[in-house]
Formats: C-alpha cells, sequence, structure tokens
C-alpha cells in the first residue's frame, strides 16, 4: 500500500502526539503560573477525552503484521523493543526528576524505579499499555474477534478503578487498540471516502457534542463516553484524510512519524523550556508559555532522535541488536489475511515509532 493512501494514520498519530505534549504543557504552565480555571477546564477535558484513544486506535491499525510474525520475531522485533525503550527511559525521567526536584512540577519517590515492573515513571505508562495490547493479542488470536472485541468494551464501560494505574489505563483503551486492529482492511479501505464535505459536518458535529458532554458533566457516564469517544475517532480520521488528500498534513505527518521519541521525552522538554522562557523574562505570559512549552515538547524530541542517528547512538529509542534471545520458533508462518471480518491483504506500513 502506497505512503499516500496511509499518510492519514501518520497524520492522526501526529495531530495526537502534538496534542498530547499540548496537555501537558497546559498542565505544567498552571502549576508554575497558573492558567485562567475555565480555559484550563474546557481543554483539559475537551483533548483529553479522544487523544490517546484516537493513538491507539491507529497503533493498531499497523498492528497486525507485528502480531502475526513468528514468536521469535515477536518477542525480539516487538516485546523487547517495547521492553528496551521502556526500561532505558524510566530511569532516564527518574534521573532527571530526581536531580531537578521541582522543576517538573512533580516530586518523586525515591524507591520508584524499584517498582518499574508495575508502576511506570510519568509517561512511560503509554509504553507499558501498548505493549500489554500487543501480548495480550497475540495470545487472544484463537478467540473470535467478536468476542475479544465485545469483552473490551465491557471492560471500558465498567470503567475498572483497580487502583492500579496501568491496569485502568489497559481496561478503558483496549477496546480502542482492538477496532483498529480487528477492523485494519476495512479502515484503509473505506476511509479513502472521506471528503471534504463530510469534515465539514463530522467536525463541528462532534466539536458540539464534546463541549455539551462535558457541560452537563456526562463525561463520567461510561456509555455516554465511549460512545462520544467513537464518533471523536471517526470525524478525527475524516479529518486526517481529507488534511491528507489535500497535502496539508505535512507537519503532523513529520510529527508522527518520531511519536515514539516525542511520547517518552516531551515531558522533560516541555519542563526545561518552560524553565527556560520563564528565564528570558515570559513567565508573567501563560499563553506565550504554553506555545513555547508545546513547541519545546515536540521539537527537541526530534531534533536529539536526528543527533542521535547523525552521531551513530540510536540506542535511547532503538534496541540494540544484543538486547535480544536467540531461540527457535515452532510458530506458523504470519496470516496472510488481517484478523477481522474482511479480508484481504496488509500490506507492510511500518515507520520510525
Amino acid at each position: 500500500m502506497s505512503d499516500d493512501k496511509v499518510a492519514w494514520v501518520q497524520c492522526a498519530k501526529g495531530m495526537t502526539i502534538c496534542l498530547v505534549v499540548y496537555g501537558h504543557a497546559m498542565f505544567g504552565v498552571d502549576a508554575a503560573v497558573g492558567l485562567n480555571p475555565t480555559y484550563f477546564f474546557y481543554n483539559n477535558e475537551f483533548f483529553s477525552l479522544f487523544r490517546m484513544p484516537l493513538f491507539f486506535f491507529v497503533s493498531g491499525i499497523f498492528a497486525f503484521r507485528s502480531i502475526a510474525r513468528p514468536l521469535d520475531q515477536f518477542v525480539n522485533r516487538t516485546v523487547l523493543h517495547f521492553v528496551y525503550v521502556y526500561l532505558v527511559w524510566c530511569v532516564i525521567q527518574y534521573t532527571f526528576r530526581i536531580l531537578t526536584g521541582g522543576v517538573g512540577n512533580q516530586t518523586i519517590d525515591p524507591y520508584a524505579i524499584l517498582l518499574i515492573a508495575y508502576k511506570p515513571i510519568n509517561v512511560l505508562w503509554f509504553v507499558y499499555v501498548l505493549l500489554a495490547f500487543f501480548v495480550m493479542t497475540r495470545l487472544l488470536r484463537p478467540v473470535p474477534f467478536f468476542i475479544v472485541l465485545s469483552f473490551a468494551g465491557g471492560l471500558a464501560v465498567a470503567h475498572v478503578n483497580s487502583g492500579i494505574y496501568v491496569v485502568d489505563r489497559f481496561t478503558s483503551n483496549y477496546v480502542f487498540f482492538l477496532m483498529g486492529y480487528y477492523g485494519s482492511q476495512m479502515i484503509l479501505e473505506r476511509a479513502r471516502q472521506f471528503r471534504l464535505s463530510h469534515v465539514t459536518i463530522l467536525m463541528p458535529l462532534f466539536i458540539a457534542v464534546t463541549f455539551a458532554l462535558i457541560y452537563a458533566d456526562l463525561r463520567h457516564v461510561q456509555i455516554v463516553r465511549l460512545g462520544v469517544v467513537m464518533f471523536a475517532i471517526f470525524a478525527m480520521t475524516a479529518l486526517c484524510v481529507v488534511l491528507a488528500d489535500r497535502k496539508l498534513d505535512g507537519l503532523f505527518r513529520y510529527a508522527g512519524s518520531y511519536s515514539l521519541p516525542i511520547f517518552v521525552s516531551h515531558t522533560i522538554a516541555t519542563a526545561g523550556s518552560r524553565v527556560v522562557l520563564s528565564k528570558l523574562g515570559l513567565g508573567g505570559s501563560p499563553a506565550l508559555l504554553v506555545i513555547g512549552s508545546t513547541l519545546g515538547g515536540i521539537i527537541l524530541p526530534i531534533i536529539l532522535t536526528e543527533v542521535c542517528d547523525r552521531i551513530r547512538f540510536p540506542w535511547l529509542f532503538r534496541k540494540p541488536g544484543w538486547f535480544s534471545i536467540n531461540f527457535r520458533s515452532d510458530d506458523p508462518p504470519a496470516r496472510t489475511a488481517p484478523p477481522g471480518p474482511t479480508n484481504g491483504r496488509l500490506a507492510d506500513t511500518s515507520a520510525r515509532s
């Protein structure tokens, strides 16, 4: 499948990671100098409702190839890749927070590094949960898709509150990953039918419905929340398809190709950018701090990634060859059809993320 046909997926990833950075930049600025409470509340509630579900949805679309690989390839190319990045950045995030104290507006337990087997540090919950999605989905391959999807939807509606952060995140988001995974072929085929006329209807309706949900304080009614999030994914998919068709997705698509580096390092970059901007005398302008720390949280990780590649030290974001397990797999060959209700070929669309 050509790049043009999947450009909207990279656009969606990039748009989502930018919204994640923006959200954390807002939190940092609010904690440091304060933001208008109404602005902060509605911005945070609106974007936090759909940004991670959308990201997991598009991640699921391209998960089929990895999950269908023989066991040795799945372990070494997918599982250990996530494990490596998780371990490296837990150490980096932990070290940064210990050394900088309150710069990041969050204190950290000195013993936190000992608990990372089940308690990720900072934003590393994303890597932890995404790895769990891949492993669980592979284990559940023999189970009919409609059973797995129904069960995951039930978990999302049940709103599990176990007190274990990664468990709660897993149960609330797994259904969106599965939607992308099981529907990958159909989604990639049908998405091309979106036109500008669809976006002009869907986007205002999505925005109005979402703000009405927040205003009426219905976001805690899980069945309503699930429906609104699914509608948000539908509307954002249409928007990204149209942007890609009209070649207006360049910046988002570029950010999407660096989604993993941005995600694991952006909180350090946003905090650092905010501190530098404050030292330059811009601390009295919350709006400039939000914009500046958001841009810093996107641009600095990209620069770091490029520098690491140029000096031939990509190991901050990429697993080295020695971090592997040598074993023979008796797994059957990878399937040649997507796992959901439709058949057809899903081409390899791997990207740097």
